[in-house]
């Protein structure tokens, strides 16, 4: 399987694709603010097959392929039945013939991959319980929006649990040469695994990787606070335990005061006000860039779908 021709993780992306992806985006979303939608996908449909819940993520791609002139199809996991009615590889190969790209958001990593791997069109995953790399093409559009193309150097630190959008936004940074820093509890770091294969993009593209069970020495030297739920969705039985772990690891005001005064703060949303963020902070759109990367979802993954399906 030829992993360029689809989105399965970010780290099958090279730096100079992923940077081409956010310059593509940032081009379209000035295009539709002046009135200039494209019409290049005309004919051309994809699936969205959404497992998991989402407002923002089935909302942009449905949004987006309709501002490139093509048509989303909404494929409802209950009726086809993975597993159930009908085997990947059949239900994969079938799509391949109606579609002209398949977007994935589920649970499993490997049904991502096992869609890319038996069918013959472009799979693009909008989030498993791995990865989430079209929240961080969003994210890195937004960046570059605030602190312009050059990133290197600039110090992104993720308050929250180890989890999908972590080690998507830690590849982005490895393959941007920003440094990225992890403030958890003990015991919800990123797997080791995905740190060892981060590491050389790091030190190849002149940034660092660092790890802290604290949240006061780690943003000291902040450009971006981000925050995640403390529960993912399938992981809802862990959160009394979660909860008890994770209170000292709130944004809130007494945070920021220790950032830096340019820093900024983003959420991949849905957020739970009042836990891993407060309201005060969410409310300060002066300091908070969520709803702009928000925004971006729709322009980042119309960049995506340029780029496999054009």
């Amino acid at each position: 399987m030829d992993r360029s021709k689809h989105l399965l993780r970010l780290r099958d992306w090279d730096s100079e694709r992923i940077t081409q992806t956010i310059r593509i985006a940032i081009r379209l979303k000035n295009e539709i603010r002046e009135g200039k939608p494209s019409n290049c996908f005309a004919g051309k449909t994809i699936g969205l097959f959404f497992e998991k819940a989402s407002l923002r993520t089935i909302t942009s791609f449905q949004v987006g392929m309709h501002q490139l002139g093509g048509m989303p199809i909404l494929l409802d996991p209950k009726s086809i039945g993975i597993d159930q009615r009908e085997c990947v590889k059949d239900i994969a190969r079938c799509l391949s013939r109606w579609v002209n790209g398949l977007v994935v958001r589920c649970f499993k990593q490997s049904l991502v991959e096992q869609l890319a791997e038996h069918g013959g069109i472009p799979v693009i995953n909008a989030l498993s319980d791995d990865y989430h790399p079209c929240q961080a093409l969003a994210f890195g559009q937004t960046m570059i929006e605030q602190f312009g193309e050059d990133l290197r150097g600039k110090t992104v630190v993720f308050i929250g649990d180890g989890n999908n959008v972590a080690n998507s936004l830690m590849e982005l940074c490895a393959k941007l040469g920003m440094n990225f820093t992890l403030a958890c509890p003990k015991g919800y770091e990123q797997k080791a695994e995905e740190i060892e294969l981060a590491l050389p993009k790091f030190k190849e593209n002149g940034g660092k990787y660092r790890q802290f069970n604290n949240t006061k020495e780690a943003v000291v030297d902040a450009d971006i606070l981000y925050s995640d739920v403390w529960v993912s969705m399938g992981q809802e039985e862990q959160k009394d335990e979660k909860q008890s772990h994770f209170l000292p690891f709130q944004i809130n005001d007494e945070l920021l005061k220790l950032a830096p005064a340019h820093c900024k703060v983003t959420h991949c949303l849905p957020a739970n006000r009042g836990e891993e963020i407060t309201d005060s902070v969410m409310d300060n759109l002066q300091v908070n860039l969520c709803y702009e990367e928000a925004e971006n979802r729709l322009h980042a993954q119309k960049a995506v779908l340029w780029q496999l399906l054009h």
